[in-house]
C-alpha cells in the first residue's frame, strides 16, 4: 500500500509540475542573440507568445540555441526572417524545418542562383512552405503596444549585404532596430526614406564590419545598446577596431557573442535588462 501511495504521489506531483510549465509565459519581450559563431542568429518572444526567428546562422547550432531557450514542449516559429542570402545568416534554416512547425516566413525578393539556395528551395518544397516577400514600410501588429516594421527590403544589388532586410520593433516605449549585414551605403539610403529610426538597441550591421555603422546611421539610431555577433579569431577580424571606434563615439554599450555567450535582452515596454 506505501508503494501504491508514493507512486501516486509521484504521479501528482508530475502532473503539477507539467501544469506549471504549460501555464508558464513569457510577460515581458525577450530578445535572445545567439553565439551561433560567425553569423547571425535572432530569436524574438512576445509576451504573446509568437516566436520571430532573425536569420539561421552558419549551421545546425541554432538547433541547440533554441532547445535551451524555448520551453520543451514549444516547437513553433510564427515568424522565420530571412535578412539575406548569405550562408551565415540561413545555413541553419533546412535542418530547423524537420525540427519546428514554421507559420511565415518572409524574405526580399533577392533570389540567388547557387547550390545552398537549390538545398533551402527543396526543404521549402519538402514542407510544403512559400516564403513572402516583403517590402519597405509594411507593418505586423502582434498587439497595441507590439509591432514591428520592414524599413529596407531591397533585392537589385549584385552586393547581397545590400540586400539586407532592415526591421524595426517597437514595444511599448523601447525600440529594436536589426539591421542585417547593411553596409554603409545601404545606411546611407536607409536614412533617405525618412523613417524612424532611433532605437535603444541596435543589432550592429555585419558583425562589426568597418564598411558598416557608419557616424550619420548612428546619429539617427542613437542606441543606448549595440549587440554585435561575430565569431572568435574569425578570418575577417569582424568587429573590426573602426566600427568600434565610431560605436564608442555614439555612446552606446557594446556587447558581442564573440566569448562563446549568448546575450539575452528583456524589455518590459519601458526598461531594457541585459543578461
Amino acid at each position: 500500500m506505501n508503494k501504491l501511495k508514493t507512486v501516486f504521489l509521484l504521479i501528482v506531483v508530475g502532473l503539477g509540475v507539467l501544469f506549471y510549465t504549460l501555464k508558464t509565459e513569457v510577460n515581458d519581450l525577450e530578445i535572445n542573440f545567439f553565439a551561433i559563431g560567425q553569423g547571425d542568429a535572432i530569436l524574438i518572444r512576445t509576451p504573446e507568445g509568437q516566436n520571430i526567428l532573425i536569420d539561421g546562422g552558419p549551421d545546425n547550432l541554432l538547433l541547440y540555441h533554441l532547445g535551451e531557450t524555448l520551453p520543451w514542449w514549444e516547437r513553433t516559429i510564427d515568424y522565420l526572417v530571412i535578412t539575406h542570402y548569405h550562408a551565415d545568416h540561413y545555413l541553419g534554416f533546412p535542418e530547423l524545418l524537420k525540427k519546428y512547425r514554421v507559420k511565415n516566413i518572409l524574405v526580399t525578393a533577392h533570389q540567388p542562383d547557387d547550390f545552398l539556395y537549390s538545398i533551402w528551395q527543396q526543404a521549402l518544397v519538402e514542407n510544403n512552405l512559400k516564403p513572402s516577400i516583403v517590402l519597405a514600410g509594411e507593418k505586423f501588429v502582434v498587439s497595441d503596444d507590439l509591432s514591428w516594421q520592414v524599413l529596407l527590403a531591397d533585392y537589385n544589388h549584385e552586393d547581397f549585404n545590400e540586400n539586407s532586410l532592415v526591421l524595426r520593433l517597437t514595444y511599448g516605449n523601447t525600440n529594436f532596430l536589426f539591421a542585417g549585414d547593411l553596409p554603409i551605403s545601404g545606411e546611407q539610403k536607409l536614412l533617405s526614406l525618412g523613417f524612424d529610426l532611433s532605437s535603444q538597441v541596435l543589432k550592429v550591421g555585419h558583425h562589426g564590419s568597418k564598411y558598416s555603422s557608419g557616424s550619420d546611421f548612428l546619429s539617427a539610431v542613437d542606441p543606448d545598446i549595440c549587440v554585435i555577433q561575430s565569431g572568435q579569431d574569425n578570418k575577417f577580424g569582424h568587429p573590426h577596431q573602426e566600427a568600434l571606434v565610431r560605436l564608442a563615439q555614439a555612446n552606446c554599450l557594446i556587447f558581442d557573442t564573440q566569448n562563446g555567450d549568448s546575450i539575452k535582452l528583456i524589455s518590459d515596454g519601458q526598461n531594457i535588462d541585459v543578461y
